[in-house]
């Protein structure tokens, strides 16, 4: 999440998240701003100090178009690590996302895999192969999608449910229109409104919805929904391809990312907690950032952090005076758990990266063949697997062996080679209120 926290004129930035990526914007910064807040380039022209909030993707996506613009630009983190919480699960990258693919062209660097095919497997295992969709001959919209998609178990009749839900989607224009026509439902009660049948919702597109959102479809707004299967699916025939990045976020692109903006005068800090703001009431705007006994002065300043990180800081600082911040709070956000394993044998896994659903819990799933994505893994004798569960708050309290059994159990469901694959060793990390729940309703 994107926010400012100046009266206009002010930097204003905008965001819109589908799971990766980031766009913004930037209006003109007050002229006059007070000289402390100003720093002196080799020119001796004055450059406007902007402080940032928070270093994932938002966060250096923000501080990379401001200081491209001349802007005197410090990154603030919390301490979790440049790159973090964004870095919590794995991220594919979608064809449409341009904007990340012409900004690892601009680096110089080559972080992403090939375009790579996917799956979704339910508890009676594999119900769809995802192909790479830009190969093939381009279809009208929705004909490509529902012809080359390679259903397991679904018969034609109930794929064909889903034809009368383009209505929807055409209907959808994601003007606030739209949104409040649409937000107020589940995408549960959209899917039976247009006639999908209960197999195509229960083995197909409620898992799609689940994985996509992190939360089941009776509890996303159906606004929402529609947003990201245009997006995603339905604008064109291969905005699904996607690509997977070779390593992490932080070493293969967030790293010569944030090289990049320190030649510019770009300042990263780490260990910089916020803990509140200095309004300046001669200026109706925020002078300075609060970290602790350390302040930073700024012209503005941009919050580019999560939803639960962000709600703590309004509850804990002068936000909580202000109307549209307090707003925030009625926001809600997902508990998501990531599991690594390495198994003592091969064991192959005939697509990368894979959604699940339906396994007898709340949660929605995803795993991922590690020996075919990150370089570190290519050459390993046993086979590496994360699996990422979203909705997780029934393995949160859970011990880490818990964890690792039941992830093995769901994993011998999809591909039964594990069933009788030892785990060597395993990292688990727990991330709480770390992804925003798109309820119904959320809008307001």
């Amino acid at each position: 999440m994107l926010a400012s926290l100046r009266a206009a004129p002010t930097l204003c930035l905008s965001k819109r998240r589908y799971r990766n990526g980031f766009c913004c914007r930037a209006s003109t910064l007050q002229s006059n701003a007070n000289g402390d807040r100003n720093s002196t380039n080799n020119n001796g022209k004055n450059k406007k100090k902007i402080v940032v909030v928070g270093s994932g993707w938002a966060g250096l996506g923000a501080a990379h178009h401001l200081s491209k613009q001349g802007f005197d630009v410090t990154v603030l983190d919390d301490g979790n690590g440049f790159g973090s919480p964004d870095d919590i699960s794995m991220q594919g990258f979608w064809y449409p996302f341009r904007n990340i693919f012409s900004l690892v062209d601009e680096l110089g660097i080559k972080p992403f895999t090939g375009w790579m095919k996917s799956a979704q497997y339910s508890e009676e295992g594999l119900e769809v192969e995802f192909p790479i969709f830009q190969d093939l001959n381009q279809l009208p919209t929705p004909l490509g999608t529902l012809f080359y998609t390679q259903f397991s178990r679904l018969p034609l009749v109930d794929r064909l449910t889903s034809l009368p839900l383009m209505a929807a989607v055409i209907d959808f224009d994601n003007t606030d229109v739209a949104w409040r026509k649409y937000d107020s439902i589940t995408a549960r009660e959209l899917f039976k409104q247009f006639g999908c049948s209960e197999r195509l919702y229960r083995n197909v597109i409620g898992p799609l919805v689940q994985v996509g959102l992190f939360a089941p479809a009776e509890q996303c707004s159906a606004a929402a929904t529609l947003g990201v299967l245009y997006f995603i699916i339905l604008a064109h025939q291969k905005n699904f391809d996607l690509v997977w990045c070779r390593g992490t976020l932080r070493e293969k692109i967030f790293e010569p990312w944030m090289d990049s903006m320190r030649t510019r005068g770009c300042e990263f800090l780490d260990g910089r907690r916020v803990t509140d703001f200095i309004y300046d009431e001669e200026r109706c705007c925020i002078s300075d950032v609060v970290c602790g006994k350390e302040t930073y002065s700024a012209g503005a300043v941009v919050l580019a952090v999560g939803i639960s990180t962000l709600q703590e800081l309004i509850k804990n600082s002068i936000l909580c005076n202000r109307e549209e911040f307090l707003k925030v709070l009625n926001l809600a956000s997902i508990d998501v758990v990531s599991v690594k394993l390495w198994f003592d044998k091969k064991v192959t896994v005939p697509n990368v990266s894979n959604a699940c659903s339906g396994f007898g819990d709340s949660l929605a799933w995803t795993f991922f063949d590690l020996n075919k994505i990150y370089d570190e893994h290519k050459d390993d004798s046993a086979t590496v697997i994360q699996a990422d569960f979203y909705h997780a708050n029934e393995l949160m309290p859970l011990k880490d062996d818990q964890v690792v059994a039941k992830a093995v159990s769901y994993l011998s469901k999809c591909i039964k080679d594990f069933s009788t694959a030892t785990v060597m060793d395993h990292k688990i990390r727990r991330f709480p209120k770390s992804l925003t729940h798109f309820f119904p309703g959320s809008l307001l």
